[in-house]
């Protein structure tokens, strides 16, 4: 009764398509190999790994949840379906995981996520195979213990590819956060700055030299948090990043609060000094937004791209003006 079930759908999807069951499955194959061999084929217009970071994960994903489908496939009730659907569904999505892929910018991480997927055809090509095993002799112990194992493999190498995703991804997310702190302190700045132009910041009175060491010295660890992007995006070193993108966050936000108490600090009238200080703290927190943008163009590309230099010119200019902000804050 079961074998009629399950072949009853089966012989109805090759009517449907016009195709021989051994051309049905051949087919499917037939994809998966030349979608596996065109991983290395040049894209017209390769994009930056971070554009493609969802559209890799969701397809890793969707390839996992499809081998846990064909695992639990034969307690089912819906075993008819998922069997019929199984050889399309994985056929789908691995082209779609090439594509994007493929669309990526050279880079080490690149290359990580090509032999992943490209290890990950041998197991879709097997499962493929061994669901029309299945389908043709249900009651088949081996063939699905063979179909529980290979489909496993499947979504352990599916969540290997959102292993190397996530390892990639850490220390770029807190580049990002840490450029919207910059983004907000900035603005924050400027406000203060429109205040002083205008007469209406407070003064506390305070002497001056109080906070000119707590501004010196945030500027200067601004300029180590800098060095540090730059040699974890040398060893394409996630955790090393995220821990320079956090400190240079921390360094920042503490830069801008020691320039905005020293500049209430100083007199009402004081709009020149109180304008240089504001200016010179909106510069220096400007650049390290910029150091951090180039941080997150640069990492994991090879060492001749373009990008590189740029980052390091982004960090030669951050040291510029931070030495030109020292200089504004030790005249004061």
């Amino acid at each position: 009764m079961m074998l009629h079930l399950v072949l009853f759908p089966l012989m109805f999807t090759y009517m449907v398509v016009g195709l021989t069951p051994d051309e049905y499955f051949r087919q499917k194959i037939e994809i998966i190999t030349e979608t596996r061999d065109s991983l290395s084929e040049p894209v017209d217009a390769a994009v930056p790994f971070l554009d493609q970071y969802e559209a890799i994960w969701n397809s890793a994903k969707t390839l996992s949840l499809i081998g846990m489908d064909a695992i639990g496939s034969r307690n089912s009730d819906d075993v008819t379906k998922i069997l019929k659907d199984l050889p399309e569904r994985i056929t789908t999505e691995y082209q779609a995981l090439v594509e994007n892929v493929r669309k990526c910018e050279e880079s080490n991480t690149k290359e990580a996520l090509k032999e992943a997927t490209n290890n990950l055809a041998v197991y879709c090509i097997s499962v493929i195979n061994i669901s029309r095993d299945v389908r043709v002799k249900p009651n088949d112990a081996n063939s699905w213990r063979l179909m529980h194992d290979h489909a496993k493999t499947i979504s352990e190498v599916a969540n290997s590819i959102r292993q190397v995703l996530i390892q990639s991804g850490s220390g770029i997310q807190a580049c990002i956060e840490t450029i919207g702190t910059i983004a907000r302190i900035t603005e924050n700045l400027e406000t203060m700055q429109m205040l002083a132009r205008d007469g209406t910041l407070e003064s506390t009175g305070d002497p001056f030299p109080n906070h000119r060491e707590d501004m010196s010295g945030a500027a200067k660890r601004l300029i180590g948090a800098a060095r540090l992007l730059v040699n974890g995006a040398i060893s394409s070193n996630q955790e090393q990043v995220k821990d320079a993108a956090m400190t240079a966050e921390k360094t920042i936000s503490d830069l801008a609060n020691a320039v905005k108490s020293g500049v209430i600090s100083l007199s009402i009238d004081d709009v020149g000094t109180r304008s240089l200080l504001l200016n010179g703290g909106t510069d220096v927190a400007k650049a390290l937004s910029n150091s951090l943008e180039f941080t997150m163009d640069a990492f994991m590309k090879f060492p001749n791209d373009a990008s590189w230099d740029k980052l390091y010119s982004s960090v030669k200019e951050l040291v510029i003006i931070v030495r030109s902000f020292l200089e504004t804050v030790e005249s004061v």
